[in-house]
């Protein structure tokens, strides 16, 4: 089976999302795979694929679209390497209600219960934390305000170095 994923790809205004795009060329080894997006199922090969397309399609019917705002950028770690997230202020609590809603079912035993979620787009990836957070500081002291919308979660897996699609499915509107 194939490891499947499941994401957000936000809407973002033109500005934003090259604001978005700068960073990730400057410092996102991952900007190649995929665009800027909310990861909401991590990566599984477990689950059967129809099963795991109806249960998203089923959280996706059921849960509403929503905005969402980001104001600063937050470093992380793990394994030694540093992360910088655009985390948003203002729909952090949907995002991760969304997360919560597609960890259940038949994807429940799959949720990563060693680590809390955090509602982010991954825009930098660092030798470690202090780099991360000086990256950090660098773009907050210019000022982050990225507004957008998640409208629509996408199914899909890694096929030669790229994220392919292979489901999307609308939130009510």
């Amino acid at each position: 089976m194939r490891k499947l994923y499941t994401v957000a790809f936000p809407t973002l205004s033109e500005t934003d999302a090259r604001f978005i795009a700068a960073i990730r060329a400057r410092h996102d080894r991952h900007v190649s795979i995929l665009g800027p997006h909310f990861t909401l199922l991590f990566g599984c090969d477990a689950v059967d694929e129809a099963t795991y397309l109806d249960h998203v399609r089923g959280v996706a019917s059921a849960t509403g679209a929503f905005p969402f705002t980001c104001f600063e950028t937050e470093p992380d770690e793990d394994a030694g390497r540093g992360y910088v997230y655009l985390a948003p202020d203002l729909g952090r609590g949907q995002v991760t209600a969304l997360h919560d809603r597609l960890y259940t079912g038949p994807m429940a035993p799959y949720l990563r219960t060693h680590m809390q979620f955090v509602a982010h787009m991954t825009i930098g990836h660092t030798d470690g934390f202090d780099a991360a957070a000086r990256l950090c500081d660098e773009l907050n002291a210019e000022g982050i305000n990225i507004a957008g919308s998640v409208d629509a979660v996408v199914v899909g897996h890694v096929e030669r170095g790229r994220f392919a699609e292979l489901a999307r499915f609308a939130l009510r509107h």
